[in-house]
């Protein structure tokens, strides 16, 4: 799969500050979240998420990539190291992904920093019916932390 990220997206776009983006790959395609200098909007993903397979967030600058396997139930990292373990049986697998954005701001309400954690992860239902969880926090360099 080519992973290459077009961000022709504008000098003023605030996307630009973003060091991962998504891919989601799909029973019969795969939508990136900037392709053509058009982004696409999470949404879309949402919208078919019983076609999801495959969820990667791939850097923008480095060969660093994290995928969640939304058929097994497993999180691999740079494609050939697996980060969780198949347990157990996983039914009702669903994906986990989202940005948390800490902003400090100095006294007279300027910004003083900015940061993004990315949440990436999947939920499932063990052979009990229990909710269960595993999330890695990645921060901007590519650091993480599994959860679960």
């Amino acid at each position: 799969m080519d992973t290459t990220i077009d961000l022709s997206m504008g000098e003023n776009n605030s996307m630009n500050s973003l060091t991962f983006y998504w891919i989601a790959e799909l029973e019969d395609d795969s939508i990136f979240q900037f392709e053509n200098g058009v982004e696409h909007r999470f949404q879309e993903v949402i919208d078919r998420i019983n076609e999801l397979k495959y969820f990667t967030l791939q850097h923008k600058e480095k060969d660093l990539s994290f995928t969640v396997d939304l058929t097994l139930g497993i999180i691999t990292f740079n494609t050939k190291y697996q980060v969780s373990e198949v347990k157990e049986k996983k039914d009702n697998i669903r994906l986990v992904f989202f940005r948390r954005h800490t902003v400090k701001m100095s006294n007279s309400l300027k910004e003083k920093s900015h940061t993004i954690n990315y949440h990436l992860g999947f939920q499932y239902n063990d052979k009990w019916g229990n909710n269960r969880q595993t999330v890695l926090k990645i921060d901007e360099v590519g650091n993480w932390i599994l959860g679960e």
